[in-house]
This record gives C-alpha cells, structure tokens and sequence, in this order.
C-alpha cells in the first residue's frame, strides 16, 4: 500500500471542499476510519479505493501518487541532465549509469527508457568501431540486444512521434550494421524521408544493391516531381515550352528508350507540349507533338497489359536497371481511351477548339479509335 495515499485523500478532499462526513457518507464507512486514513493511521481497504477515486474523479494511478506534478519535474531533472551530458560529449557509460538510476526511481517511463537505450547504442558503437563493414564481427561485438530490445518495445506502444522517429532510425541502423539487411530497410522505411534514410544505410553498411536502387528511385522521383511542377511554375508560354522540353530530354537521357510505365509521363508532357503550342498557334508543331504523345500512349498500354500478365517487369537503362514494377502495386487505366475521350473529342478541349475540322486532327481521331476498337 503506498504510505502516502492517506495524504492523497486530503488533498483532494480539501481542493473540492468535501468534509470527512461527507466522504464517509459515500463510501459507506465512519468519519473515523476518513481520519485515520488521513493521518496515516490506517489504509482503507482495497474494495474502497476504486470507490474513493470515482468520489474525486481521478484514476487509481492518480490516487496513488500523491504528487505527479513533483514526480514529472524529477524526470524532467533526469532527462535535462543526460542532454546536458549529451552535448557536452561525456561518455556514454556516466549516461547509462544515470538512465539506470533514474528508471530504478521512475520503471518503464519511456523518456528515461529512450535516452537509455540511445545511450547503450553509443556505447556499444564505440566497442564496434574496430570491426567497422564487417556485418559478422559487429554482431559478435556485445552490447547491442538491450538498445534494440527497448527500442523495439518502445515502438510497440508509444505514440510520441519524436521518440518512435529516432528509435525508429536508430534500429535501423544497428539492424543494418549486424547484418539484418531486409529488416533495416523495413524499419527505415517507416522514417520520414525514408529514402534518404535507406540510402544512407545501404551505402555505409555495404548493400550495394539496394545502395543503387534507392539511387534511382531518387533520381525517377525527382524526375516525376519536376514533371508535375516545372511548367506550372514557369511565368509565360515560352518558357512552359522550353521547360517541357528539357524535360522531355531529360526522360529519354535517364530512360534511353525503355519507358516502361514512364510511358504515361512522356504521353503528358507531349500532351502538355501540344497544348502549349496550340495555345501560340504553331498548329503544324502541335500535330507532331499530339502524334508524339499518340504513341507514348500506345506504348504504355503494351507495358500495362505485359506487366499485368507477367506480374513483375524491369528497365535496361544503367540509371533505371534496379527499379523493378510489380503488377499488384502499380494502379493505372490505358492511355489511350483518355486520349481519345477526355482530350481529342472534349469540346472543352483547346485542340479540339482550333484543330477540329482540319483533316490532319480527323485523321488522328480517326487512327485512335482504331487502335482502342482493335485492343478490345
């Protein structure tokens, strides 16, 4: 029994200005036996304590601790004093040492817990130093199961989102540098920008593999980024139109001619090229990147239906050769019913404003609805 819950039961009897009668009243039991619990006389027995927490509206934990305000600012000393440690570089060992003492004060608390465990990890990175890259002897290298062991517990329950990030990126990292590869790029996968966080990884530990993919799905991602944003950007027509075509550039650089589901980006920004075009009246330029843009449609719907019955297809290029897409994670619908419907005969369209009635945009109507009549 906690010694001090007698002193609890006064405290909250005098700040709701409740009289030991009273209290005695709802509980079934003597004033008395209310004053001896408060001068410490004597403990009101456990059938009596939900009762008790449920006359002061607190919970069972609040009325057995008669000062969290005065037990938070102790852990909040705690955790000053290991920062503190922490950027004054003092060894690992005094901050382990502290984290000890306090969570024999203050068990399972997850702050204390946290610096804990980061504490352990530096002091078991600095043992591991000797056998840096290689994955077997770092394992052997004692002192990093009770970091990873609490950092995985903290990871299960808790909800504070700075705490789970640095465990989170931290596990990672001692995952990867013993050895457990597919676990590290999991883990880190859940870490704001996750990317990054697997890259770093894979090039300090030496997974080469997947230092090379993470490369270049940074590469595509930034690629797919400046595709969407780059022109919208820009201030006038001019300078759309020159930066469409970098970036048209740019694709058949990075890709050199194995698309793949990229396909659909050419398609657009040929779409987006045309309509620049259209816009200024170089109608004849329009034709031939709308034509451009007819193709790129047509390829990507050959790589949709390959990619749905193969399951899984790769790329050539030696900027693209690690990525790989997979049919159950790749959501797309043919180009080509989307060129036709929602561009070449939407009346809102601009080609379809300026170019309708021209031989040359019938005749393209005309090759599109083939195409999608000889695919059904």
């Amino acid at each position: 029994m906690n010694i001090k819950i007698g002193a609890k039961i006064k405290s909250l009897r005098t700040r709701d200005g409740v009289t030991q009668e009273k209290l005695a009243s709802a509980l079934g039991v003597t004033a008395q036996a209310v004053s001896k619990w408060e001068s410490e006389n004597g403990y009101p027995d456990l059938e009596y304590l939900t009762p008790i927490a449920n006359f002061f509206n607190v919970t069972l934990d609040e009325l057995f601790d008669h000062d969290l305000v005065e037990k938070q600012r102790k852990i909040d000393e705690y955790c000053a004093k290991y920062d503190e440690l922490f950027r004054n570089w003092s060894p690992s060992e005094e901050r382990v040492e502290l984290m000890r003492q306090a969570l024999a004060e203050f068990p399972a608390n997850e702050n204390l817990l946290y610096r804990l465990a980061m504490a352990l990890w530096y002091q078991w990175d600095g043992k591991r130093f000797h056998c840096y890259g290689d994955h077997e002897k770092t394992r052997a290298v004692h002192g990093w199961e009770e970091p990873v062991k609490i950092m995985e517990d903290i990871l299960a329950v808790s909800v504070n989102d700075e705490i789970r990030s640095e465990c989170t990126r931290t596990l990672a990292t001692i995952y990867a540098s013993i050895g457990e590869k597919e676990k590290a790029i999991e883990l880190a996968g859940h870490y704001p920008e996750s990317k990054n966080t697997i890259l770093c990884i894979a090039f300090r530990y030496n997974y080469y593999d997947e230092y090379i993919m993470y490369s270049q799905k940074l590469i595509i991602d930034g690629l797919y980024n400046l595709t969407y944003q780059l022109p919208r950007r820009a201030d006038d027509r001019k300078t759309k139109i020159a930066a469409v075509e970098k970036l048209i550039d740019l694709y058949k650089f990075i890709f050199r001619g194995d698309y793949g589901f990229y396909n659909t980006y050419l398609f657009s920004l040929y779409d987006e090229y045309a309509e620049l075009l259209t816009e200024d009246d170089q109608i004849d330029k329009a034709f031939e990147m709308l034509e451009n843009a007819f193709e790129y449609a047509k390829a990507f719907d050959v790589y949709l239906e390959r990619l749905r019955k193969e399951g899984k297809a790769g790329y050539s290029s030696p900027f693209t050769n690690k990525i790989t897409d997979e049919s159950e994670s790749v959501y797309a619908t043919k180009n080509v019913p989307g060129f036709l419907n929602c561009i070449l005969k939407d009346k809102t369209e601009i080609y379809y404003k300026k170019m309708s009635g021209d031989p040359r945009y019938d005749d393209l109507v005309s090759r599109v609805e083939k195409e999608i009549a000889e695919k059904q």
